[in-house]
């Protein structure tokens, strides 16, 4: 701020007009004290004004010159490469499974069918029953092995249980020795035709008991091939269904309405 003095306003605006060495016309004014002329010379005050010059204004500013567009830059495309499917990665390798030589594994089997006849005819004699062992029938998964003794009785045991023993013995014994592919049934007296027949008419008439109360019903503890017995025979029966329940020794077939 710049404070030009005078008597009167106009002196000040050109004192100031005079000490910027311009014309009035290009100068801004701002009064900030009148003049006062006191009383008997007490308080008298020149005018104050603020004289300054005007803004220069500024030139127009020149356009600039756009830059000349630059031309697009074309990259080369890479060349496609050949697409290969790619195979599924396996989690974990198979392991090569050994051949087998079909005639070796024929002596093995045979060799481990004439082995478990001498295995069990060596327990029926421990347990002083005197018994021969025959080989009934052979298939290629199955073979059926029969008692023959005076001693039928002692030798089923109590609803089966000591024959069922001695067949679960032996088919131990076969899968220990290279043919746990081979099935083995033992009877005597043709108990298991007659077990076949009574297990028959236990799955159909419980079946016929559980339609009718519409409740389930828990058959007595079997061995697993008894128990593939009742399913089979249930299989096709529309109005009830079947299932196995429980931990062996003590696992039972479960029907219940379908």
């Amino acid at each position: 701020m710049t404070i030009y003095t005078g008597k009167t306003e106009a002196a000040a605006i050109a004192a100031g007009v005079a000490a910027l060495n311009t014309s009035r016309d290009q100068v801004i004014t701002k009064v900030v004290a009148t003049p006062r002329k006191g009383l008997f010379g007490i308080g008298k005050r020149d005018a104050m004004v603020d004289v300054t010059l005007k803004p220069v204004a500024k030139e127009m500013a020149r356009p600039t010159q756009q830059p000349a567009p630059k031309k697009p830059v074309v990259k080369a495309q890479p060349t496609p490469k050949p697409f290969v499917k790619a195979q599924p990665a396996s989690a974990t390798p198979k392991p090569v499974q050994p051949t087998v030589d079909p005639a070796k594994r024929r002596q093995q089997r045979q060799a481990a069918i004439e082995g478990v006849q001498d295995y069990l005819a060596t327990i029926v004699d421990q347990l002083g029953i005197d018994a021969t062992l025959d080989v009934e029938n052979t298939a290629h998964r199955q073979i059926h092995l029969a008692f023959t003794t005076d001693k039928e009785g002692l030798l089923i045991g109590k609803h089966g249980r000591t024959i069922n023993a001695l067949q679960s013995l032996a088919q131990l014994y076969l899968n220990h020795h290279g043919a746990a592919h081979v099935d083995v049934v033992l009877d005597v007296a043709g108990y298991r035709e007659r077990r076949t027949a009574t297990l028959t008419r236990l799955a159909e008439s419980t079946a016929r008991e559980v339609v009718a109360t519409g409740k389930p019903i828990y058959l007595d503890p079997m061995p697993s091939f008894e128990r593939k017995q009742i399913h089979a025979v249930l299989a096709k029966n529309r109005y009830v269904s079947t299932y196995s329940a429980g931990k062996e020794p003590h696992r039972a077939v479960v029907i219940e309405p379908a």
